[in-house]
Order: structure tokens, then sequence, then C-alpha cells
């Protein structure tokens, strides 16, 4: 019996360089002539902002989408052209172009930048770096620095492998400072990224992910953290160390927790933060080896 001989697929051709996106707001509220408007604004914009950098936008695959643009650039694109000249010049454009235009009128963009691997597709750039590239485009933090910020024009938000490889590197004149570490949250993906605001204070922005705003120019100069050497109380013991003084509470959560020094006239005592069986009282436990 002869069996069919199975060829090895052939391999995917690929390239790896960077993916830039942008996105119009309120696009989808303005009417017919409006949109048409805009989309030419957009285009012309883009490419004006391309020429100021020394960039050939022709060379770059786009993909047009009405109120959008998906771009891979070539791979011999310098990278710290995009993410600095281009970002900088595009916001001056978009400033020229709204200063005499209504409000409902103006071009205020979404724009994320991310380096990766692009294949052909039948019906667009399929992969993971074209996915993530889009989530970060549509992100929470993204859409609420526009709505926050009312004369902003651009917010743009560059994945974390491209924020530490060319800003935090020093490789563009973007101050680090003036990122803000955001958490990103779309669909299946979860990751983070870093956002810069041109036309305002990144880091004043009120966010769901507001604990991850970690200033960007401390993460080389933070110290390392010291783990805390675990305490073994059982599965219902809180250990909880407090100094108070004068008429103040101290609040004392487990039934075995120790108090060092207490001046307080009152302590409250509970048991798995249940307060419906909390007492208040003295000190049940003092340590032995506490002075005065």
């Amino acid at each position: 019996m002869r069996f069919p001989i199975r060829r090895k697929a052939e391999p995917m051709s690929f390239q790896r360089g960077l993916l830039v996106c942008c996105d119009l707001r309120s696009y989808g509220s303005a009417d017919d002539r409006l949109q048409r408007d805009l989309q030419d604004q957009l285009v012309r914009s883009l490419d004006r902002a391309g020429e100021a950098a020394g960039l050939d936008r022709s060379a770059w695959r786009r993909q047009a989408k009405g109120d959008e643009e998906w771009a891979v650039l070539p791979p011999a694109t310098r990278e710290n052209d995009v993410v600095d000249r281009y970002v900088r010049a595009l916001n001056a454009e978009l400033a020229a172009t709204n200063e005499y235009r209504l409000p409902h009128a103006r071009l205020r963009l979404r724009m994320a930048i991310h380096f990766g691997t692009t294949v052909e597709g039948a019906n667009g750039v399929p992969g993971q770096d074209a996915v993530l590239v889009s989530r970060l485009l549509n992100s929470e933090p993204a859409h609420a620095a526009l709505e926050q910020s009312p004369n902003a024009d651009l917010v743009v938000v560059l994945s974390d492998l491209v924020f530490t490889s060319l800003v935090a590197a020093g490789y563009t004149t973007l101050r680090v400072e003036d990122f803000r570490r955001v958490e990103v949250r779309v669909k299946a993906f979860h990751g983070h990224a870093w956002m810069w605001l041109p036309g305002g204070d990144v880091h004043a922005l009120v966010l769901d992910d507001a604990p991850a705003d970690v200033p960007a120019a401390s993460l080389a100069e933070a110290p390392a953290a010291v783990p805390a050497a675990p305490v073994d109380r059982g599965p219902s013991t809180v250990n909880q160390h407090a100094v108070a003084t004068g008429a103040s509470t101290v609040v004392q959560a487990g039934r075995n927790a120790r108090v060092t020094t207490q001046n307080a006239g009152m302590i409250q005592n509970f048991d798995r933060n249940d307060q419906r069986g909390s007492h208040y009282g003295p000190v049940h436990h003092r340590d032995p080896d506490a002075k005065g």
C-alpha cells in the first residue's frame, strides 16, 4: 500500500517593524458632510506630519477605515523618527487644523505604536502583535485621556517594548516623566502600556487603574522591595503593632494581636475583620519584652 507523501507547509513570509494606528474621537456622532471633512483633514494631517518628520508615508502599508488608519511601516524606518518627530509633528498639525474649528468639528486622535511581527493575510494583517496594537488603541485609558482633557488633540499609547527600548533608553527627545504606566484590559487582553498626553498632564487623569500610575522616571531608581519575614499565627491570626497617644483609638484586628506600646484609652478587638463579636477594653496580650 502506498501512502501519500505529506509536504511540509511553506513558512509564512513575515516582517518585523513598527505598527502605527490612530482613530478619531466622536466620528460616529458627526453627520455625513462632517465625516467626509474629518476624513480629508485626517489624511492631510498624517501626510503633513510624515513629511515634516522626513518619512515617506507612501511606503507604508496602510489600511484606511474611515475614521481610523492602521499602518505597518517598512523595516528600514527609523523608529525614533516615528515615535518622536512624527508624533510631535502630528500634534502640531492637529493644533493648527483645530485652531479655528468649532469644538464638535475638531480632529482629536488616539494613537498607538508597537513594534512586532506582521504577516500577509487575505483580509488585513493577522498576528498577535497586530491584535496588541489595536488593544492599546481601544483601551479605556486612551479614551479617558481625551474625555478628561478637552484641550488636548492627541493621546499616544506606546507598548511596553517601544517605551522601554526607545524612550526609557534615551533614544528620543521625549521625557520619561511625561509618560504614565497604564493598565490595558480589552476583551481577553490584559497588559500594560505607557501613555503620553502632549496637550495635557497625563498624571492628572482619573483612571480606574490609578494604582498603576507609576512615575516612569522612578523605575530605574526604585530599590528592590525587601520581603517581610513571614509570621505564622494560623489562618485566623493578624499581627498588628500600633502606637497611639492621648485619647486616640487603635483598631486591633485578630484575637492574638499584640500591641508593643499602648497609651490609648480604648482598643477594639475583632476576629477575621468581623466586628459583630468585637469588644472594647484594655490590651489582653502585652509583650513581655516591652519596657515602660
